[in-house]
C-alpha cells in the first residue's frame, strides 16, 4: 500500500489540486481524492493513522480518531479491516498535545507527510537504511524536507521513530524553553547557544538528558514534564503541566516573534462589515469622523472632551483611547490582527504607514495601511474571545497571542504561502439526530418533528414536569440545528421574577468608577455576535421562561421574535438608545424556552408570547425501553428496574387522576432515576436514598394538606 505509485496519487490529487472552498478538511479531501483509486484512499487512512498516534485523548479523542481514519479508508468502497491490538492500545493512549493548530492546520501537516513520503520514495534502499540506522542522520533529511521550519509532524516522527534520542514535544518552541532553563540551572550562559538550529536543540535536550541522570540520579526513563524537572522549566506551574504555555515561554516567544513591535487588536466595523476593504486595499480604518483629522489633537484628553461634544457620551473613556492610539501611539512595524466580535479572527499583518486622514472616505476616515500576512477565518474557543472594544493593544497578553498565532500562522520562516481558511475541529463531525438520540427517552419520529418545529417557528417552549430532562434535550436539539456540537454558538440563561429588559435586551448599570453607563444586555449581546456570522447557527435557551413578567423582559422584541419579522428590514430603535443603530433579531437565531408545569408559583404565559412560540409538551419516559435499556447498561439489576418502572409508573397515574389539585404536569420525571458518571452502587440503597431526599419532599409539596397520603405513597414506593 505505501508504494510510490499511491504516494503519486495523493500528489497529483491532493497536493497538486487544493480544495479552497467551503467545507471542513476532510469534505474537501474526499472531494480531492474522488478520482484516486481505492489504494490511495487506504494510504491516506494510514497515514492518518501514524499522525493520530501523537495526540492524547485530552486533544483528539479515541473514538474521534478511529472514525476519521475508519471515515477516509471507506472512501475506497471497502471496510476498515480490525487492527491489531498493539496498535488500537497505541492510537487510543498518545503521546502528547500537538497543540491547536495540529488539527486547525490539519491539511498542513498531511501535505507534509505526504510531500515527505514522495521524496522518501525516491531514496534509494542504502539510502533509506543510512537515515533509519542513525537518528541523526534522519533529523537532518527530515529538516530539509520542512521548508517551513514549523511542521510539527517533524518532531512527531523523530519521537515515534526514535524515542530514546528525541523528546515527545511536538514545536520546537518547548524545546528553546528547556535549553534555555536548564542551561541557567547548570549554572551556564544560555546566551551562547544558537537556538535557530533545530538539530543542535535536539542534541543539547539529549546532553540534558544525561546530565539529570548522572548528577541529579534522574530516572532513565523520566519525563520532563515529571514535577522536579517541570517545575525548573516551568516554574509557575508548580509541577503541573495544563498545557498552556507559560508567561516565559509566551515572553520567548513574543521577543523571537515581535521584538519591540507592539500587538494591536482591531474591530473592521461591527461584525467585521468593513473587513473585506480592509483586506482588498490593505489597510485598517477607525470612525470617530466627526473629529476630523486626529493629529489636530495633542492629548488624549482633548479627543476625549471632542467625543463628549460631538456625540453627548458623558465618559467616552473607550472611544477616545481608541482614537489617541490609532493616531498617535501605533508605528510602523507594529502588528495588528483583524477580528469578527468577539469569538473569531479573521487575518493579521504589519502596519506599513503612519496615520492619515482621508477626507473624501464616506466613513471611517481614519486610516492606516497595512501588508495582510495571513487572512481566513479561526474560530476561538470561549475562554480565549475577545474584547468588544475597537481597538486594544494586546501586547501585554503574550499568552493568548502565543495561542492565536497558533492558529493563523502556517510557518515560522521567511516564505508567506496565504492561509487555506481551516475551520474549527469540532466542525469536521456533523451531529446527527442520532448523536442527539442518543440516551435521550424519546421517540425519533417526536425528536425530528419538534427539530422541524423549531426550524420552521424559531421559537419553541419545552413545558413539562419536573425531571423530563428539558434542559437535557434543550441542549441536544441547539446542536442538532446548529449541525454542529459547539457550545459557544449555544446560550442558556434563566429567568426570575426580578429578570428585566435592562439585563435582557439594553440599560444602564453602574460602574466601578461611579455613575451609570449603557451595557447592551445578554440577549443584544447574542444577537449581534449571530448577525455578525450569518452563515452560522445560534440558539439562546431560557429556562424557566414563565418565571419572568415576559412583556416587560421582552419589550419591543416581542414582535422582532417572529419568524416573519427576522432581519434588518424590521429593526426598531430601542428603549435607551433612540438615536442608536436599530436592532433586529438575525433569522439565524434560534429560541428554547423551559417551563416547569408544576410550579404553583407561575403565572398564566403571556398570550402574546404564546402566540409566537410553539409550545411542545414532554412526559416522563418510564415507559420506554430506553429508559430501562439505559438503567441497565448502567448495571442497575433488572428486578430494581422493573421496579423503578412499576412503581414511579404507578405514582404518576395518580398524580395525573387528580386533576382537582394536580394532573399530568405534576408528574414525576425519570431523570431522578438516571445516574451520573460518578454515582456507584447502583443498588436499592441507591433507589431508596432518592425515594426520600428527593421524591418525598416533591410529593409533601404536592399533597400538603394530605400527609397521609404522602406516607401511604412512600411506603408503596419503598415496598
Amino acid at each position: 500500500m505505501w508504494t510510490s505509485d499511491n504516494v503519486d496519487y495523493l500528489v497529483t490529487h491532493f497536493v497538486r489540486n487544493p480544495e479552497e472552498g467551503a467545507g471542513t478538511f476532510l469534505e474537501k479531501l474526499e472531494y480531492q481524492l474522488a478520482a484516486a483509486p481505492g489504494s490511495a484512499k487506504q494510504l491516506a487512512a494510514e497515514m492518518f493513522w501514524v499522525m493520530y498516534l501523537y495526540p492524547v485523548a485530552s486533544s483528539m479523542q479515541p473514538g474521534t480518531k478511529r472514525q476519521q481514519i475508519r471515515q477516509v479508508w471507506e472512501w475506497s468502497g471497502e471496510p476498515l479491516p480490525d487492527a491489531p491490538s498493539e496498535l488500537e492500545e497505541a492510537l487510543n493512549a498518545g503521546v502528547g498535545h500537538p497543540g491547536t493548530a495540529f488539527h486547525t492546520l490539519r491539511w498542513r501537516e498531511f501535505r507534509f507527510f505526504v510531500l515527505l513520503m514522495e521524496a522518501w520514495k525516491r531514496l534509494s534502499t542504502s539510502q533509506r537504511e543510512a537515515r533509519l540506522s542513525d537518528p541523526w542522520n534522519l533529523a537532518e533529511w527530515l529538516k530539509e524536507q520542512d521548508e517551513t521550519r514549523s511542521r510539527q509532524l517533524r518532531h512527531i516522527l523523530l519521537y515515534l521513530l526514535f524515542p530514546d534520542h528525541f523528546e515527545p514535544f511536538a514545536t520546537a518552541t518547548q524545546k528553546r524553553i528547556i535549553v534555555r532553563a536548564f542551561a541557567k540551572e547548570f549554572g551556564e550562559d544560555p546566551a551562547t547557544f544558537n537556538y535557530k538550529d533545530r538539530i543542535a536543540l535536539d542534541r543539547q535536550i539529549l546532553v540534558i538528558r544525561e546530565r539529570l541522570q548522572e548528577k541529579k540520579g534522574a530516572a532513565a526513563d523520566f519525563d520532563f514534564h515529571d514535577p522536579p524537572y517541570l517545575k525548573i522549566w516551568r516554574p509557575e506551574s508548580g509541577g503541573d503541566d495544563n498545557g498552556v504555555p507559560s508567561p516565559e515561554e509566551a515572553e520567548q516567544w513574543y521577543q523571537e516573534k515581535f521584538g519591540g513591535a507592539r500587538v494591536w487588536l482591531i474591530a473592521p466595523g461591527a461584525g467585521a462589515q468593513f473587513w473585506d476593504e480592509f483586506h482588498e486595499k490593505g489597510i485598517i480604518a477607525i470612525g470617530w469622523d466627526q473629529l476630523g483629522d486626529l493629529r489636530a489633537f495633542d492629548t488624549r484628553q482633548g479627543i476625549h472632551e471632542a467625543i463628549q461634544d460631538n456625540w453627548g457620551d458623558t465618559n467616552p473613556v473607550m472611544g477616545s483611547l481608541a482614537c489617541y492610539q490609532f493616531a498617535k501611539e501605533m508605528r510602523r512595524g507594529d502588528h495588528v490582527i483583524a477580528k469578527q466580535g468577539r469569538s473569531a479572527l479573521v487575518g493579521h499583518g504589519v502596519i506599513t504607514s503612519e496615520y492619515e486622514f482621508h477626507e473624501m472616505r464616506p466613513e471611517f476616515k481614519n486610516i492606516r495601511q497595512v501588508r495582510w500576512e495571513e487572512t481566513g477565518k479561526w474560530p476561538l474557543p470561549k475562554d480565549r474571545w475577545v474584547t468588544v472594544k475597537t481597538l486594544t493593544d494586546v501586547s501585554d497578553q503574550k499568552q493568548w497571542l502565543q495561542f492565536a498565532f497558533g492558529l493563523m500562522e502556517q510557518d515560522d520562516g521567511d516564505d508567506r504561502v496565504d492561509r487555506v481558511p481551516s475551520s474549527d475541529p469540532r466542525l469536521e463531525e456533523r451531529y446527527t439526530s442520532e448523536d442527539a438520540l442518543e440516551d435521550l427517552f424519546m421517540d425519533p419520529q417526536q425528536f425530528h418533528d419538534i427539530v422541524d418545529t423549531l426550524t420552521r417557528k424559531k421559537n419553541i417552549v419545552l413545558e413539562g414536569p419536573p425531571g423530563v430532562g428539558k434542559t437535557y434535550i434543550a441542549k441536544r436539539l441547539a446542536y442538532r440545528v446548529i449541525g454542529y456540537k459547539v457550545p459557544e454558538r449555544v446560550r442558556m440563561i434563566q429567568f426570575h421574577q426580578s429578570y428585566a429588559y435592562e439585563d435582557f435586551i439594553q440599560g444602564y448599570r453602574p460602574k466601578e468608577e461611579g455613575g451609570f453607563e449603557l451595557r447592551d444586555g445578554v440577549f443584544h449581546l447574542f444577537c449581534r455576535e449571530a448577525a455578525a456570522n450569518p452563515d452560522d447557527r445560534y440558539v439562546f435557551i431560557i429556562d424557566e421562561v414563565n418565571r419572568g413578567n415576559l412583556s416587560k423582559i421582552f419589550g419591543e422584541l416581542m414582535m422582532l421574535i417572529e419568524a416573519d419579522k427576522r432581519g434588518s428590514e424590521y429593526a426598531v430603535p430601542l428603549t435607551y438608545s433612540p438615536d442608536a443603530q436599530p436592532f433586529h433579531v438575525p433569522p439565524n437565531l434560534s429560541l428554547i424556552g423551559m417551563m416547569n408545569t408544576a410550579d404553583r408559583s407561575l403565572a398564566m404565559v403571556d398570550y402574546a408570547l404564546r402566540r409566537r412560540f410553539a409550545f411542545i409538551g414532554l412526559k416522563p419516559a418510564f415507559g420506554t425501553d430506553q429508559f430501562s435499556d439505559f438503567l441497565l447498561e448502567a448495571e442497575v439489576e433488572e428486578d430494581l428496574v422493573r421496579k423503578i418502572v412499576d412503581r414511579l409508573t404507578h405514582l404518576n397515574r395518580k398524580i395525573g387522576d387528580d386533576r382537582k389539585n394536580l394532573g399530568p404536569g405534576f408528574e414525576i420525571g425519570h431523570s431522578f432515576f438516571c445516574p451520573g458518571e460518578d454515582d456507584e452502587g447502583l443498588d436499592q440503597s441507591w433507589y431508596e436514598a432518592i425515594i426520600l431526599r428527593e421524591i418525598e419532599p416533591l410529593l409533601r409539596e404536592y399533597w400538603f394538606d394530605r400527609p397521609d397520603q404522602v406516607d401511604e405513597e412512600i411506603r408503596a414506593l419503598l415496598a
